[in-house]
């Protein structure tokens, strides 16, 4: 898959995607995820236990199958998302974004100059540097930069985050969110569904594509009516866990 036929396009063209998050550093896990016709596979680098070679393999894997390949890092650090770019991701995740510094350092780490401070490397991305000058020609345009609202401090300051241009999703870390709002028991909770509905408008007004996780098909359907455009649903290890009870389930019945 190239950058021209990325996420980034659908999403520029209104289109509702949908894909799950990977935290098993596995090819096996990968190709099956991604023969299965989901849009896109976000390989987890912040809460999975997949280091930096592991996942340029998860990105050709899920780019074979024909989605696009994300990651999410730890952090907003230079460092590390030049290096998860150059394995070849096709757009990043950054978590806990809570201020419009935050969000500029965000933006300027994905990017090669003028626009940021990426810098230029033979990685597997260039195809080790081979391709290099085409790559690096269209990376700025065609790489996804995703900021994440997972607190309660990224809701007080959104409309100054979202001024921030480069930014191409904001997406909204529920879990985390009701933490952060003294309801990790409840996320459902009213205060928190009212966060998310301001983290959505705010968004929609900045004309920037608002995204959120999902833990099932009911509740993905729902925040995509609710006009939410980038979709996770759930993540690998809960897909096994579901098919495993299923079975258990199914021959004790017999």
């Amino acid at each position: 898959m190239s950058y021209k036929d990325s996420i980034k396009k659908a999403l520029l063209a209104g289109k509702t995607v949908f894909g799950p998050f990977q935290g098993i550093g596995s090819v096996a896990v990968s190709e099956i995820l991604a023969s299965k016709g989901f849009d896109w596979i976000l390989v987890d680098m912040e809460h999975g236990q997949i280091d930096l070679e592991t996942a340029g393999d998860l990105f050709a894997a899920i780019k074979r199958g024909g989605c696009s390949a994300l990651a999410r890092v730890p952090g907003n650090d230079q460092a590390n998302i030049k290096r998860v770019l150059d394995a070849g991701a096709m757009g990043i995740m950054i978590p806990l974004v809570n201020s419009k510094g935050e969000a500029e350092k965000a933006v300027k780490n994905c990017l090669y100059p003028p626009l940021g401070v990426r810098g230029l490397g033979p990685g597997r991305a260039s195809l080790y540097g081979l391709e290099m000058l085409e790559y690096a020609k269209s990376a700025n345009a065609e790489t996804l930069v995703m900021v994440q609202a997972e607190h309660i401090d990224a809701v007080s300051r959104i409309d100054e985050i979202l001024s921030v241009p480069g930014i191409d999703v904001l997406f909204v870390g529920p879990f985390d969110l009701a933490c952060s709002m003294g309801h990790m028991d409840n996320p459902g909770h009213p205060e928190v569904e009212a966060a998310i509905a301001k983290l959505l408008k705010a968004a929609q007004k900045a004309r920037v594509i608002p995204g959120i996780f999902c833990m099932g098909a009911e509740s993905a359907a729902r925040r995509a009516s609710e006009g939410f455009k980038f979709v996770a649903l759930g993540l690998d290890s809960f897909y096994l866990n579901a098919g495993a009870e299923a079975e258990l389930k199914g021959i004790k019945v017999k």
